[in-house]
Protein backbone atom coordinates (compact mmCIF):
# COMPACT_ATOMS: atom_id res chain seq x y z
CA UNK A 1 0.00 0.00 0.00
CA UNK A 2 0.98 3.45 -1.15
CA UNK A 3 2.58 5.80 1.76
CA UNK A 4 -0.03 8.73 2.27
CA UNK A 5 0.87 11.10 4.90
CA UNK A 6 -1.41 12.03 7.82
CA UNK A 7 0.02 15.19 9.07
CA UNK A 8 2.32 17.74 7.96
CA UNK A 9 5.73 15.80 9.11
CA UNK A 10 4.79 13.03 7.30
CA UNK A 11 5.14 15.33 4.73
CA UNK A 12 7.98 16.15 4.99
CA UNK A 13 9.42 13.16 5.58
CA UNK A 14 8.23 11.79 2.35
CA UNK A 15 9.84 14.70 0.64
CA UNK A 16 12.88 14.58 2.10
CA UNK A 17 13.32 11.16 1.01
CA UNK A 18 13.48 12.29 -2.72
CA UNK A 19 14.99 16.00 -2.44
CA UNK A 20 18.10 16.45 -0.24
CA UNK A 21 17.25 20.49 0.42
CA UNK A 22 14.38 19.22 1.84
CA UNK A 23 16.10 17.09 4.41
CA UNK A 24 17.35 20.52 7.12
CA UNK A 25 13.10 21.69 7.24
CA UNK A 26 11.89 17.64 7.62
CA UNK A 27 14.03 17.64 11.35
CA UNK A 28 12.79 20.92 12.37
CA UNK A 29 9.21 20.08 11.94
CA UNK A 30 10.39 16.95 13.73
CA UNK A 31 11.68 18.59 16.67
CA UNK A 32 8.62 20.77 16.73
CA UNK A 33 5.81 17.47 16.44
CA UNK A 34 4.07 16.13 18.92
CA UNK A 35 5.35 11.93 18.59
CA UNK A 36 3.89 8.77 19.68
CA UNK A 37 6.03 6.41 21.83
CA UNK A 38 5.88 3.10 22.43
CA UNK A 39 5.88 2.62 25.86
CA UNK A 40 4.56 4.36 29.29
CA UNK A 41 4.43 7.79 30.62
CA UNK A 42 3.94 7.64 34.67
CA UNK A 43 3.86 11.17 36.36
CA UNK A 44 6.87 11.78 38.90
CA UNK A 45 6.64 14.97 41.06
CA UNK A 46 6.31 17.42 38.16
CA UNK A 47 7.92 15.65 35.17
CA UNK A 48 6.58 12.59 33.57
CA UNK A 49 9.20 9.31 34.20
CA UNK A 50 9.21 7.05 30.89
CA UNK A 51 9.38 3.84 30.12
CA UNK A 52 9.98 3.34 26.28
CA UNK A 53 10.04 0.17 24.67
CA UNK A 54 13.09 -0.68 22.74
CA UNK A 55 12.92 -2.44 19.09
CA UNK A 56 15.47 -4.08 17.27
CA UNK A 57 16.16 -2.74 13.83
CA UNK A 58 18.53 -3.69 11.26
CA UNK A 59 20.76 -5.31 13.79
CA UNK A 60 20.61 -2.64 16.40
CA UNK A 61 18.81 -1.66 19.69
CA UNK A 62 16.54 1.60 19.36
CA UNK A 63 14.04 3.26 21.11
CA UNK A 64 10.96 3.52 18.85
CA UNK A 65 8.82 6.90 18.01
CA UNK A 66 6.06 7.15 15.47
CA UNK A 67 4.43 10.18 13.37
CA UNK A 68 0.99 8.89 13.92
CA UNK A 69 -0.90 6.07 15.87
CA UNK A 70 -1.69 4.68 12.73
CA UNK A 71 2.28 4.31 11.70
CA UNK A 72 2.68 2.18 15.61
CA UNK A 73 0.00 0.58 14.89
CA UNK A 74 0.96 -1.08 11.60
CA UNK A 75 4.28 -1.66 12.84
CA UNK A 76 3.90 -3.57 16.05
CA UNK A 77 -0.17 -4.21 16.22
CA UNK A 78 -3.23 -2.38 17.65
CA UNK A 79 -3.43 -2.04 21.75
CA UNK A 80 0.10 -1.62 22.43
CA UNK A 81 1.01 0.75 25.66
CA UNK A 82 2.04 4.09 24.36
CA UNK A 83 2.18 7.91 24.90
CA UNK A 84 2.34 11.30 23.25
CA UNK A 85 5.18 13.90 23.57
CA UNK A 86 6.65 16.73 22.23
CA UNK A 87 9.83 16.06 20.16
CA UNK A 88 11.68 17.77 22.19
CA UNK A 89 10.97 17.11 25.28
CA UNK A 90 11.20 13.10 24.64
CA UNK A 91 14.61 14.11 22.57
CA UNK A 92 16.30 15.76 26.24
CA UNK A 93 15.03 13.28 28.23
CA UNK A 94 16.84 10.37 26.35
CA UNK A 95 19.71 12.63 25.66
CA UNK A 96 22.64 9.38 24.23
CA UNK A 97 19.66 7.09 22.69
CA UNK A 98 19.55 5.92 19.56
CA UNK A 99 16.07 6.52 18.02
CA UNK A 100 14.13 4.89 14.93
CA UNK A 101 10.79 6.83 13.46
CA UNK A 102 8.25 4.86 11.53
CA UNK A 103 10.10 1.25 11.75
CA UNK A 104 9.21 -1.23 9.11
CA UNK A 105 7.64 1.68 6.97
CA UNK A 106 8.25 2.53 3.88
CA UNK A 107 8.85 5.89 5.54
CA UNK A 108 11.15 4.87 8.25
CA UNK A 109 14.21 6.97 9.63
CA UNK A 110 16.67 6.18 11.52
CA UNK A 111 18.19 8.78 14.17
CA UNK A 112 21.72 8.77 15.91
CA UNK A 113 22.30 10.23 19.32
CA UNK A 114 24.62 12.81 17.05
CA UNK A 115 22.42 14.46 15.00
CA UNK A 116 19.49 14.06 17.48
CA UNK A 117 21.98 16.13 19.67
CA UNK A 118 22.93 18.53 17.02
CA UNK A 119 18.93 19.56 16.07
CA UNK A 120 17.91 19.81 19.49
CA UNK A 121 21.24 22.61 19.72
CA UNK A 122 22.46 23.54 16.20
CA UNK A 123 24.37 26.27 17.78
CA UNK A 124 26.12 23.82 19.85
CA UNK A 125 27.91 22.65 16.95
CA UNK A 126 29.12 25.83 15.85
CA UNK A 127 32.67 25.45 14.57
CA UNK A 128 35.74 28.09 15.27
CA UNK A 129 37.67 29.73 12.68
CA UNK A 130 40.32 27.43 11.66
CA UNK A 131 43.57 28.73 10.42
CA UNK A 132 46.03 27.20 8.49
CA UNK A 133 48.71 26.75 10.79
CA UNK A 134 46.51 24.09 12.87
CA UNK A 135 45.31 21.54 10.83
CA UNK A 136 47.13 19.64 7.96
CA UNK A 137 44.94 20.15 4.75
CA UNK A 138 45.47 16.90 1.97
CA UNK A 139 42.98 15.77 -0.88
CA UNK A 140 41.19 13.50 0.30
CA UNK A 141 41.32 9.82 -0.38
CA UNK A 142 38.12 9.20 -0.43
CA UNK A 143 35.63 12.05 -1.35
CA UNK A 144 32.09 12.48 0.87
CA UNK A 145 30.07 12.40 -2.33
CA UNK A 146 26.63 12.27 -0.52
CA UNK A 147 27.69 15.55 1.03
CA UNK A 148 29.18 17.02 -2.21
CA UNK A 149 26.22 16.17 -4.17
CA UNK A 150 23.66 17.80 -1.68
CA UNK A 151 25.80 21.06 -1.65
CA UNK A 152 25.74 21.07 -5.21
CA UNK A 153 22.39 20.87 -5.62
CA UNK A 154 22.44 23.91 -2.63
CA UNK A 155 24.81 26.07 -4.55
CA UNK A 156 22.95 25.81 -7.60
CA UNK A 157 20.16 27.27 -5.90
CA UNK A 158 21.97 29.92 -4.25
CA UNK A 159 23.10 32.27 -7.27
CA UNK A 160 25.55 34.49 -4.99
CA UNK A 161 27.72 31.23 -4.65
CA UNK A 162 30.54 31.19 -7.41
CA UNK A 163 32.70 27.86 -6.50
CA UNK A 164 33.42 25.58 -3.78
CA UNK A 165 35.73 23.83 -3.03
CA UNK A 166 36.71 21.03 -0.51
CA UNK A 167 39.71 19.90 1.62
CA UNK A 168 40.35 17.15 4.14
CA UNK A 169 41.69 18.99 7.40
CA UNK A 170 43.44 16.95 9.94
CA UNK A 171 44.01 19.30 13.63
CA UNK A 172 47.15 18.69 14.65
CA UNK A 173 46.54 18.82 18.18
CA UNK A 174 44.75 15.52 17.44
CA UNK A 175 41.65 16.62 19.51
CA UNK A 176 39.74 15.54 15.93
CA UNK A 177 39.75 13.40 13.62
CA UNK A 178 40.37 14.46 9.67
CA UNK A 179 37.22 15.96 8.38
CA UNK A 180 35.85 17.59 5.37
CA UNK A 181 37.06 21.56 4.81
CA UNK A 182 34.57 23.50 2.55
CA UNK A 183 35.61 26.58 0.82
CA UNK A 184 32.92 28.78 -0.62
CA UNK A 185 33.23 31.67 -2.87
CA UNK A 186 30.41 34.06 -2.46
CA UNK A 187 28.83 37.50 -2.26
CA UNK A 188 25.86 38.57 0.11
CA UNK A 189 24.92 36.62 3.37
CA UNK A 190 27.33 34.85 4.59
CA UNK A 191 25.75 33.46 8.09
CA UNK A 192 23.04 32.70 6.57
CA UNK A 193 24.88 30.69 3.89
CA UNK A 194 27.38 29.12 6.62
CA UNK A 195 24.04 28.34 8.74
CA UNK A 196 22.10 26.45 5.41
CA UNK A 197 25.38 24.30 4.68
CA UNK A 198 25.67 23.37 8.11
CA UNK A 199 22.41 22.16 8.53
CA UNK A 200 22.57 20.48 5.64
CA UNK A 201 25.88 18.81 6.18
CA UNK A 202 24.04 17.43 9.71
CA UNK A 203 21.00 16.12 7.53
CA UNK A 204 23.02 14.45 4.88
CA UNK A 205 26.24 13.36 6.95
CA UNK A 206 25.42 13.71 10.67
CA UNK A 207 28.37 11.77 11.87
CA UNK A 208 30.96 13.89 9.99
CA UNK A 209 32.47 17.10 11.34
CA UNK A 210 32.47 19.51 9.22
CA UNK A 211 34.18 23.31 8.85
CA UNK A 212 33.52 25.88 6.56
CA UNK A 213 35.25 28.88 5.41
CA UNK A 214 35.11 31.33 3.31
CA UNK A 215 37.17 31.51 -0.18
CA UNK A 216 38.37 35.39 -0.79
CA UNK A 217 40.60 35.64 -3.74
CA UNK A 218 42.71 38.64 -1.50
CA UNK A 219 43.91 36.59 0.93
CA UNK A 220 47.38 35.99 2.16
CA UNK A 221 49.19 32.95 0.02
CA UNK A 222 49.81 30.92 3.11
CA UNK A 223 46.02 31.18 4.40
CA UNK A 224 43.21 28.38 3.95
CA UNK A 225 41.48 30.54 1.69
CA UNK A 226 44.14 30.49 -0.62
CA UNK A 227 44.98 27.01 -0.19
CA UNK A 228 41.54 26.03 -1.03
CA UNK A 229 40.78 28.57 -3.84
CA UNK A 230 44.49 26.38 -5.19
CA UNK A 231 42.05 23.36 -5.42
CA UNK A 232 39.98 22.23 -8.60
CA UNK A 233 36.33 23.34 -7.46
CA UNK A 234 33.59 20.61 -7.12
CA UNK A 235 31.19 23.19 -7.68
CA UNK A 236 31.15 26.77 -9.94
CA UNK A 237 28.38 29.06 -11.23
CA UNK A 238 29.68 27.84 -14.81
CA UNK A 239 30.28 23.90 -14.36
CA UNK A 240 30.18 21.33 -11.51
CA UNK A 241 33.21 18.63 -11.56
CA UNK A 242 32.00 15.03 -10.66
Amino acid sequence: MAFVPENILEEALAKAVSDPLARPEFYKLLMESELVVLGRATPAGERSELKVSTLRHNGREYLAIFSAPSRLDASVGAGQENFTIAARVFFESTRGANVVLNPNSEYGKTLSAVEIAYWLDPSARARRNLRAADVRLSVPKVPPRKLIDALCILFLNRSHVRAAHLLEAEPLDGREPPHPLVGVAATGNWPKLVAEVSELAAAIAPETILDVTAVDPAAPPDSLSAKLAATPPFYSRTATLN
